[in-house]
């Protein structure tokens, strides 16, 4: 079965929201799509820029949904990558104790984001409608 990782993450108050959106999606991408155990084990990797329950956040929107008393993240991105197994994740996920990527990955994620504000979900995707019809 197909796992998905979902990272959230913050933006440097230092930062406008489009020099974060660029930095992420352009040169922290690049490097951590250089990473071998990347290339082996993530099956997709994408930075999705939709509204509400996806995760470019659109702050008007975000703040019409609070003020009617909906419990809206404080995030301002997010990331999906998806391993074919909970091995390939937990293989990927071991990257995070490697010297290698911590100076290159870990240290590149400090220009840009509130790393230790970040959180992560490892989660299975159950669909019960696809184009359009009930599962």
């Amino acid at each position: 079965m197909v796992v998905r990782v979902t990272l959230l993450i913050k933006k440097l108050d230092t930062l406008t929201d489009e020099e974060f959106h660029n930095y992420w999606k352009g040169p922290h991408a690049q490097i951590f799509l250089g990473v071998p155990i990347v290339k082996e084990k993530i099956l997709k990797f994408s930075l999705t820029r939709i509204t509400f329950f996806q995760f470019r956040v659109d702050k008007t929107t975000s703040a019409v949904l609070a003020a009617q008393g909906l419990p809206v993240a404080e995030y301002d991105e997010g990331v999906n990558h998806w391993a074919a197994s909970l091995d390939d994740i937990m293989a990927v996920g071991n990257m995070y104790k490697d010297p290698e990527y911590q100076r290159l990955v870990l240290a590149d994620a400090e220009v840009f984001s509130k790393t230790k504000e970040s959180k992560m979900m490892i989660r299975y995707d159950k669909d019960f409608v696809a184009d359009g019809k009930v599962l």
